[in-house]
Formats: structure tokens, sequence, C-alpha cells
């Protein structure tokens, strides 16, 4: 078999991963690019989002195709399952989505519960994400990036993923419910945070819009030849080769098997996701002391009503979170057809989604068993977290205030109360590969996303965010991707 080499292998095909080829490639075009994936093609549009297939089989198909180590169909909710989440109760069909695995051996009812996430295929989350792509706020920002770095990175990483600001410009029921909220939000908000369209990464068209995945991040670098990009499917990374402080390659494997062989690299970017970016360095004996600490995910309260109107809305519409205000709110039409039992509305659905901040808290972490491996012969992880006192009171504060927003717009759907879903549900989880202005042993990489004691060894996406957000993070994962990538690029065409 013929031996690999690459000037830059990238571990993960989703958008952040995707975003540093892109940005290596238009600032260092010569740059000869690996990409490995865990999971297959699922389309001949290669990383082109799964909700885009029309006919419902094949995307059901290609979603259970997606689940990476348990690729069989998905149970669907029960009725009594339904009726559960109608009350406000725990409902076991959240824990069997695809992909998603239970990261602890906690009783379902029980808070500690954390649901991970295992799913791989070409294009990683890009093929399932919801393509929120909000602005983080101020006091979510990295304090010891400048802000003219941050805002010139988010607009880049807007433009990477073709973000809409407002996807349904002419659209009086979004506009109507906007005046609503404005009026009870705007007040001391500066412009940008107030009361605005969610920013999505979605085209519209004729019959409605389709999202994007990592194939508008790469664009035409699909069409290059193996020479100079390649995504390898159905590989595994088992450990980072590294000696002496650099990263001289990768060892592979196809999923399932003990044939290993070696990739040299001359960089290598570690975006395999926020819990299985720092498996991969664990397993590699690359242990900075605050690897997998203080994992972070917001917690999720989501309430569904009824608004009366004869200009039902198409759109949705976000509530920013604001310094002193630790929520973000997304507000928008569902469908009573989606609905897997009848349910009787005498107005327009509509779904409300509140991100809570959670504290950030060093007890919180992921923990590596290394006799047990894993589908890709890794060692297994288990998350430890608690909702800590501040968390709770955020919660309740949450639900009161989801409360106050469904008697200005409408009223509760009958039988359906606010639920607030399990720990890990957002899939948003952050801080276990942590960035810090210096190492001191608080964080695992430094501003430019390198792995802290490396001169060539990079992680990406969400994981490294250090701030306590409430924000949807896939702009601000991508934009930080854009800085490494740009330092990647600089350093690599001097030598």
């Amino acid at each position: 078999m013929q031996d690999l080499s690459a000037d830059v292998v990238i571990v993960g095909s989703g958008p952040t991963g995707s975003a540093y080829a892109r940005i290596i490639r238009r600032d260092w075009p010569e740059a000869r690019i690996l990409m490995l994936e865990a999971g297959p093609y699922l389309r001949a549009e290669k990383g082109a989002h799964l909700d885009n297939i029309a006919d419902l089989e094949a995307r059901t198909a290609a979603e259970i195709g997606a689940q990476g180590p348990t690729r069989s169909a998905y149970a669907p909710i029960t009725e009594a399952e339904w009726n559960e989440r109608r009350a406000g109760r725990f409902d076991g069909s959240l824990l069997r989505r695809q992909g998603l695995f239970l990261a602890n051996e906690a009783d379902p009812h029980d808070e500690t519960l954390f649901a991970g996430f295992a799913a791989a295929n070409v294009g990683g989350m890009g093929t399932k994400w919801t393509t929120g792509c909000p602005r983080p706020s101020q006091s979510e920002r990295i304090p010891f990036i400048a802000a003219e770095q941050m805002d010139e990175a988010l607009g880049l990483a807007e433009d990477l993923l073709k973000v809409n600001k407002d996807l349904h410009p002419n659209d009086p029921g979004a506009s109507r419910l906007r005046e609503q909220l404005g009026a009870m939000f705007n007040q001391g908000r500066a412009p940008d945070r107030q009361v605005q369209p969610m920013p999505l990464a979605c085209t519209p068209t004729a019959s409605g819009f389709l999202r994007h995945g990592i194939d508008v991040i790469l664009g035409q670098m699909l069409e290059e030849s193996e020479e100079t990009f390649r995504i390898l499917p159905d590989t595994g990374c088992r450990r980072i080769i590294h000696e002496n402080g650099r990263a001289t390659g990768v060892e592979i494997a196809t999923p399932g098997s003990n044939d290993t062989r070696r990739v040299a690299a001359g960089t290598v970017i570690v975006a395999a996701d926020s819990l299985h970016s720092p498996q991969l360095l664990y397993a590699s004996g690359i242990r900075p002391a605050a690897l997998g600490r203080t994992i972070n995910d917001h917690y999720q309260v989501t309430k569904l009503i009824e608004v009366e109107t004869d200009q039902p809305m198409q759109s949705m519409s976000w509530i920013p979170r604001v310094d002193d205000w630790p929520f973000s709110v997304t507000i928008g039409p569902t469908s009573a057809n989606t609905m897997p039992f009848p349910a009787d509305f005498k107005g327009q659905p509509v779904f409300i989604g509140l991100f809570c901040a959670s504290d950030v808290d060093p007890g919180n972490r992921m923990e590596f068993d290394e006799t047990r491996t894993d589908w890709l012969g890794l060692p297994t992880i288990s998350i430890r977290a608690r909702k800590t006192p501040g968390d709770l009171a955020r919660l309740e504060e949450g639900k009161a205030l989801v409360a106050r927003i469904t008697d200005a717009l409408g009223r509760s759907a009958p039988g359906f109360e606010t639920v607030v879903l399990p720990v890990g549900s957002s899939l948003h989880y952050q801080g276990t590969m942590r960035m810090g202005e210096r190492n001191d042993g608080e964080s695992v990489c430094d501003a430019n996303s390198r792995v802290w004691g490396f001169e060539n060894l990079y992680v990406a996406g969400n994981g490294i965010i250090p701030t306590v957000t409430a924000t949807n993070p896939t702009l601000f994962s991508v934009a930080l991707a854009t800085i490494g990538a740009r330092q990647i690029a600089r350093e690599r065409r001097q030598t």
C-alpha cells in the first residue's frame, strides 16, 4: 500500500476542519491537504446537508448511515413518551436520536446524565446542524483576542458559511412578532443585539430553502486533484505521532480493523468535535492538565405555543444574549404535521427555544478509560457533570422568561408544558480543549488554537471556546478556525 504524506493533515471533516482547509488553500495555494473522516460519504454532493434530500426514505437512510458506531434504525417516539414530553417530564426518545450516546451511567432521570454524540460521516455535523449563525455577545468573546481581529474573523466565517442575515425579508407575521418582542427586550440594547431575524447558513428557494454543509465551505476544493486535496472516508485516526514538541504524522485505520498505517504530516489539525478531539489527544499521550476539564454546555428550555395570526410567519427570530442577560432565545414556526401524534391547534404552532448559560466548573469533566476501547479503537469516554446552584437559579429564570414570552405572543399549546432537555442535547459542549492567554495549566491551546508545547499541532471546534456562552457557537468556532489557519499558512509558507 502506498505511503501517504501531506503538508497538512486534518482529522475531522466538519465545519471547522473544512474552514481550516479552505483558508490554508487561500493563503498557501501549493499546500497538500489530507482530511480524515471516520464515517462514509452519504451523498454524491460531498458533505452536503442531509436535510436537503427531498425523498424522506432516502434522507432517513442517510441519517442512519451517519450514526457512526450504531447504524440502526431510529426507534420513533411512542405515544407514552410524547405525553411525557407534553407534560414537561423526561422523554426517553430524546436520547435515541441518531448518533447520541449516554456518556455516563446515570439514571435517565438523574441530573448528572450527559448525552454525547458519536455520529460520523463526510461533512460531520455540517450535514446535520440547524444552521443558526448568530454572532457572540461581547461577554462571550475571548478577552485576549483583539476586537478588530475577532470582527474580521467572524466576517470571514460568515462568508465561508454563506450566512443569510434574513432568510425571509418579506414575512409580515415574523415582523409583527419581532415588534412585540422588541417592545419587551430592545430597550437599552445596542442595535446589533436587538430582536432580529436569526442568521442562517441557508439559501432561499422557490419552495423553501437549502441548508449549507461543508460543500459550501470547501467550494472548488472538492474538484481538486487528490494530489492537492483529498478526503479519506471510513478512516479513523488512532493517534498523533509526535516527538519533542512536534507532530510528525498520524496513525490511521479503518474502523473495526487493527491494520494501521502511518501518514507523515507537516502540520496536524484535530477537528474531530469537542468530545472526540480530546479523546484522540489523550490516546496520543498528549495530556495537558486542562484536557477534558470544564466541559460546558448550554441548558435548553423549550416550549410549544399557539399564536393567533392572519399572517402566518415563515422565518425564525432571535433575542440575542447580552452581557447581563445569560440567555439566547430562538422563536420560529413549526408544523403540526411534523408532530408524531395529532394535536388540536387553534392558532399557528410556534416553537420557543431558550439556551441558558452554565457556569464554568473544572469539576465538570471528561474521563477516559484505557482498559476499554470504542469503535475507533480509542479509550472510551465518560462525562461527569453537575448543575451548580447558579445553573439551577438561571434555569428557573429561563423558564419564567419563556412563560413571559408565551403570554406576550399567544398562549401555551393545550397540553404542552415547558420542557428542560437533557444536558448535552444541544450538542454545543465547549471548554474541553479551552483556549488560554498563557500556558499556565488552565488551557490546552493558545489564541491561534495551537496546542501548548507544540510547534505544529492545532485543535478546532466548539471545545476550544473558554468563555460562558448561550449563543449558538458554530460561527464562533469557525471564526477561530480561520485565525489558526492563517497562522499555519503564514508560518509554513516561509519554511
